[in-house]
């Protein structure tokens, strides 16, 4: 894969970013959410596989051995993701302490092992204050499990391994399923989580070799509809208009938002990657890990101190979109302060470390 930056990328991780944002304050009881932290691990799954499809082949060259490889992946992702997200834990601890009355703090050690999907999915079954980081829970369990093995798998095997790891999660979902395990173990598993991953790592092994009308206008316009239908199905399952396996939505949701991420690929001189190179979504794009780490709290927080309904009322807005200005404007100025005060120190010494320079696309993790 190229190292040079992709166009539309920052501005679709800035975009996926801000619409949890939107989710979870201006337009509730949609999957808006759902979906943007599943095109984040697509994002994720193509840009990370690249990178270790890259160094497969170096490896298949001669040039680096497996031992060396997987210690430089793993610490250039330590370097990314552990600063800002062990910070705002911390800090997390302190305000769940004052605030909402110790709900994290008896499950500390889950969320520092990178384990509170299992904690959510198999444990509580309830979701509270900070635990929307159970995607980056996932995928850093995708960096353990699968850097290895796509290190040690041989590069004319990678794609059949990849559609191979799409299979085997989709019988994973449904063995879940038959078990009788309610959506929020589904939602959180590994196994929901790496369809997509691999998908994007599927689009990285394939990069160059897609044929073109899979990116056509036509198609990618097909996918954006499919997309917003997905996005609006729960609110038709809600008034009973219809009801899909939860296996049939992920597979439906893993071909609409890889065929969009493919239309940006394919056209980059599209309207579409006009507006995501725009300075504003590129922008989101580069503070979208820490805007989504704080996001929830600064909600949770104004919810349990603010009248939103009458701070809404005096300035001529809903309590939902009262909530989301504030949310948006205060998770933006935090995430920025995250970037320039604790992510970007790390991301100066990841570089330095670095013996090639890396795509810029790969600057923040998944949600």
């Amino acid at each position: 894969m190229s190292h040079s930056r992709i166009l539309g990328l920052d501005g679709l991780r800035g975009l996926a970013a801000f619409m949890v944002i939107v989710h979870h304050t201006a337009i509730k009881g949609t999957d808006i959410g759902g979906l943007s932290v599943f095109m984040f691990f697509i994002l994720s799954g193509f840009l990370i596989t690249g990178i270790l499809i890259g160094q497969r082949k170096a490896i298949e060259a001669g040039g680096e051995t497996i031992g060396t490889a997987l210690k430089a992946f793993w610490l250039q992702r330590a370097l990314r993701i552990f600063p800002a997200y062990y910070f705002w834990f911390v800090v997390f601890l302190v305000v769940d302490e004052l605030a909402f009355g110790e709900k994290t703090l008896p499950y500390w050690p889950w969320y520092v092992l990178y384990l509170q999907n299992f904690l959510i999915g198999y444990v509580t079954f309830a979701w509270a204050e900070f635990t929307h980081t159970w995607s980056l829970a996932v995928e850093q369990q995708y960096y353990v499990f699968f850097a290895p093995l796509v290190l040690i798998v041989p590069s004319r095997l990678q794609l059949a391994f990849f559609a191979g790891a799409i299979g085997l999660c989709l019988v994973a979902t449904l063995v879940l399923m038959s078990r009788g395990f309610e959506m929020v173990t589904l939602y959180t598993s590994p196994s929901t989580g790496f369809v997509f991953m691999a998908c994007g790592a599927i689009m990285a092994a394939t990069r160059g070799r897609v044929p073109a009308w899979v990116s056509s206008r036509p198609v990618f316009l097909l996918a954006v509809v499919l997309v917003v239908a997905l996005a609006l199905y729960p609110v038709a399952e809600r008034n009973h208009i219809v009801k899909l396996p939860y296996v049939v939505l992920i597979v439906a949701s893993a071909l609409a938002l890889s065929t969009v991420m493919l239309g940006i690929l394919g056209r980059p001189l599209s309207w579409t990657v006009a507006i995501l190179e725009t300075r504003s979504l590129r922008f989101l794009g580069l503070i979208s890990y820490a805007l989504y780490i704080v996001h929830l709290p600064v909600g949770e927080w104004l919810e349990k101190n603010v009248d939103l309904e009458r701070l809404g009322a005096v300035v001529g807005l809903s309590a939902d979109m009262a909530d989301f200005v504030i949310v948006s404007a205060v998770s933006i100025l935090l995430a920025t302060l995250s970037y320039h005060l604790v992510e970007k120190r790390f991301l100066a010494l990841k570089q330095r470390l670095k013996r090639a320079p890396a795509p810029p696309d790969e600057a923040a993790p998944a949600l």
